[in-house]
């Protein structure tokens, strides 16, 4: 047995003291004491278990260089990139991924890890104003990551591909290390003006402007590296493929993570400082009623219970899982099974909705019904066409042990979005006063947009900031570059 806060025991002193002033009243000091050996939570520790767990590592990189800056995906290229990052790095919280910006040097921003919250910090500290060089080294990068202590084997590319032409030879740096690439285009083949800092267009040496287009090797590129192309769309769509692709050519790699657990012991003291302190104050014969009301309580509640169990079980095997549902709803000592029985019931009947209520209130440290848990929600919010929902649930089932229904599960509803539409504006509906919803209309939006801009403002000020060392690295060099588009 252990004490969590053995520092509490200092104030037996107290309950000392009390019974050497008052040594008739012996119960009172005990119960003190009681009570401070309770507030000390005695626990008993758990033996330790190793929990093994399935995911995925890759690498991110993102092209920093000054291309990535063209308007020809909205907002820009860069900024449409990092939005899409970030979708690909929530939609799959148990998968481990390292982060790194290129130009003509690479620089890591994030080593591995699964900390989500943490990647889009190191992805919102980029600068892109701080950026000096302008062009694009797939092979530097490439070169880089051949040299990682840690094995590279997935890495996804987003990127328009600069100036890069010989797309063999990079696929030869990357097979020779182990590396499947996943392209992400993010460009348009039309392209667009660069402008330079003064928002000027840019010119080559023979005075012609300079465009930027979809580097047309990329494709090939990730074919030969063993890989997948994907064009980039929108941030959502583009996460989503990226997705796909990595499950399709990546390995899932086993994690082990160390659990340890403890019982808490706290209540007994806690139950006999009450017991004492009741009859102590309680005369004898008023103590027996006194306990009689409880234990008959607890007599009628557990027959009841077990009347609402016993006809839960008869009308789930009639496949009545409406009255199921209502049994178990009865009970007076719910448990995490029972509420679980019933959401089960509830998604039997088709009430979907019911459900899902029920089982967001379900918290267990129990691994394995954990996964359960998570895998009906899923279930749950696939009927409901909540596809975005179903593949989070999905996701939190997997990183507590692989299951292959669940995989399957998630497989099918890739990709898809879900059917529900929105509701048209109030100024659409109603034809009465258009003058006055429509300022009221404007209104809101000023307001909305002064709360984002306001937000917005704290966000920035409390967000990570990257370091001048940081931007010493990747700028190395730059005024020595020439032609770097």
């Amino acid at each position: 047995m252990t004490l969590l806060y053995p520092k509490v025991l200092i104030l037996l002193l107290a309950a000392l003291y009390l019974y050497r002033l008052q040594p008739s009243q012996k119960r009172l000091p005990l119960v003190l004491a009681l009570m401070i050996v309770a507030l000390s939570r005695p626990v008993v520790f758990k033996t330790a278990h190793e929990k093994k767990m399935e995911a995925t590592e890759a690498v991110i990189a993102l092209d920093l260089s000054w291309s990535m800056r063209a308007g020809d995906i909205v907002p820009s290229r860069l900024e449409a990139a990092k939005r899409a990052i970030k979708k690909v790095i929530s939609e799959s919280p148990q998968n481990r991924y390292a982060l790194f910006g290129f130009t003509t040097n690479p620089l890591i921003l994030s080593p591995y890890t699964s900390d989500t919250r943490l990647l889009a910090e190191a992805i919102d500290a980029v600068e892109a104003e701080n950026i000096l060089t302008k062009g694009t080294s797939i092979e530097k990068l490439l070169r880089y990551l051949a040299k990682q202590k840690i094995p590279v084997t997935n890495l996804i590319l987003f990127t328009d591909g600069g100036e890069e032409r010989d797309a063999a030879a990079l696929a030869e740096i990357a097979k020779k290390a182990g590396i499947k690439i996943i392209v992400v285009g993010v460009a348009s083949r039309h392209g667009a003006m660069l402008r330079d800092s003064f928002g000027k267009t840019l010119k080559n040496e023979e005075g012609a402007l300079v465009v930027s287009r979809l580097n047309p090797m990329l494709p090939k590129l990730a074919s030969l590296s063993g890989g997948l192309f994907v064009p980039f769309t929108t941030p959502d769509e583009t996460a989503h493929a990226v997705l796909e692709a990595l499950d399709e050519i990546a390995q899932k790699s086993r994690f082990s993570q160390s659990e340890a657990g403890y019982k808490e012991l706290f209540w007994i003291p806690l139950l006999a400082a009450l017991l004492l302190f009741l009859f102590h104050f309680v005369e004898i014969p008023r103590k027996i009623w006194l306990l009689l009301p409880f234990i008959a309580q607890n007599s009628d509640a557990f027959m009841l219970d077990w009347y609402y169990i016993q006809k839960a079980q008869s009308a789930w095997q009639q496949q009545d899982y409406g009255t199921t549902a209502t049994a178990l709803e009865r009970l007076s000592h719910k448990t995490i099974a029972s509420e679980f029985d019933r959401a089960l019931a509830r998604y039997r009947q088709g009430k979907y909705r019911d459900s899902i209520a029920i089982l967001g209130k379900l918290h267990t440290t129990d691994p394995s019904l954990k996964q359960r848990i998570l895998f009906l929600l899923g279930n749950a919010y696939t009927r409901r066409q909540k596809y975005e929902e179903a593949a989070v649930a999905y996701r939190h089932a997997l990183q507590l042990g692989y299951d292959e229904a669940i995989v399957h599960n998630l497989t099918a509803i890739l990709g898809k979005k879900s059917l529900k539409e929105r509701k048209p504006p109030a100024f659409q509906k109603k034809r009465g006063d258009k003058k006055g919803v429509a300022a009221n209309a404007g209104k809101k939006r000023q307001k909305k947009a002064k709360e984002q801009q306001q937000s917005g403002r704290i966000k920035k000020d409390k967000r990570r900031i990257l370091g001048y060392k940081a931007y010493e690295l990747i700028n190395r060099g730059y005024i020595d570059e020439k032609k770097p588009w």
